[in-house]
């Protein structure tokens, strides 16, 4: 999927006010109910999948709390909070429940599993997870929050208007990124990276200001076939999101109901990163029909990650002792 940042870059003043003016999605409220909470996701698309499947989860909690919780559903950019600010959001109690993929402006160590080419498939991915995990569910307690799960999105891989069958062809392209990280890998292959919000992302491929982006198959390269030509299929990195509580929130509702919520979250995490890639793999044979669709060999893979892995301890380095414990973790993990 395309790197998910289509949240609100409004200021985070006046927040509470205007979530309680902003009316629920698909939600009933119940007059009964003893907790009134607000759920608040980054993607800003209700017809989404994953924003499909965060809404039926918040509904299953509603009804199976018997009264005791009132969820209302927001999707990104319908509350005066900027979705890169998360965390803050939930810890402050502005919003009880959070998707959040944008935790490393809160834990600058968190963008250690998404360093180009250090993590490359979804099964690594899902290990990179659990061995992040512990670090995650220390930092947000230290700010009253829980994590309860975590998701993934599809592999982002490179997408251009002009010739890319190989790494060679990313030299001298302007490709839109979506973190500096990404941004590092474009110009170690002598590409210049440029940084835009994805609503500018058609208009610029139109008028060449960028010549291609980082994304998945689904929705992103399809969604901008008309103007990219060429999809080469090197993996660079994943798009991670965190599930998350804001602990003295948690801590009023029943055991009972802490209880079926851990279960009814950690049951729907993994369902939503299944049917991302489910649709990400159905796009990419449909790819193949309007553009040119180039899996990258196992020499290219090599080249690339023997290219990139410098900046990896650089990286860490850079980031504190947090970073530098996690990467050496990742690093031996996948023998990389």
């Amino acid at each position: 999927m395309e790197h998910p940042e289509h949240g609100s870059r409004r200021r985070f003043v006046g927040a509470a006010a205007a979530a309680s003016a902003v009316p629920a999605l698909g939600l009933n409220n119940h007059a009964s109910a003893a907790e009134n909470w607000r759920m608040y996701i980054f993607l800003p698309s209700p017809t989404m999948n994953t924003s499909q499947g965060l809404s039926k989860m918040a509904e299953r909690l509603q009804a199976e709390s018997k009264g005791e919780l009132s969820l209302r559903f927001h999707v990104g950019g319908s509350l005066q909070i900027p979705v890169t600010n998360m965390t803050s959001a939930v810890a402050d109690g502005v919003v009880q429940f959070g998707d959040d993929g944008f935790y490393h402006g809160s834990f600058p160590w968190g963008g250690a599993i998404r360093l180009p080419m250090l993590v490359q498939t979804e099964e690594e991915f899902a290990q990179a997870q659990q061995i992040i995990r512990p670090y995650l569910e220390a930092a947000y307690l230290k700010k009253g929050v829980l994590l309860l799960s975590q998701y993934s999105y599809p592999a982002q891989v490179g997408f251009s208007r002009r010739k890319l069958v190989s790494l060679e062809d990313y030299k001298g392209q302007k490709l839109r990124v979506s973190s500096a990280e990404q941004g590092e890998f474009v110009r170690t292959f002598g590409g210049v990276p440029v940084t835009l919000g994805t609503p500018e992302v058609p208009s610029s491929l139109d008028r060449g200001v960028i010549d291609g982006v980082f994304t998945s198959a689904a929705p992103g390269g399809w969604s901008w076939r008309e103007s990219l030509k060429f999809n080469y299929r090197l993996v660079i990195g994943f798009f991670d999101a965190n599930l998350i509580v804001n602990k003295a929130a948690f801590e009023k509702l029943s055991p009972a109901m802490q209880q079926r919520m851990r279960s009814i979250v950690a049951e729907t995490a993994p369902t939503l990163s299944a049917v991302m890639k489910r649709d990400d793999d159905a796009t990419i044979d449909q790819l193949k029909s309007v553009m040119t669709v180039t899996m990258a060999g196992a020499d290219e893979v090599k080249k690339a990650t023997a290219a990139i892995a410098p900046y990896w301890d650089n990286w860490a380095r850079s980031k504190g002792p947090e970073a530098i414990e996690i990467v050496g973790k990742l690093r031996a993990a996948f023998k990389r």
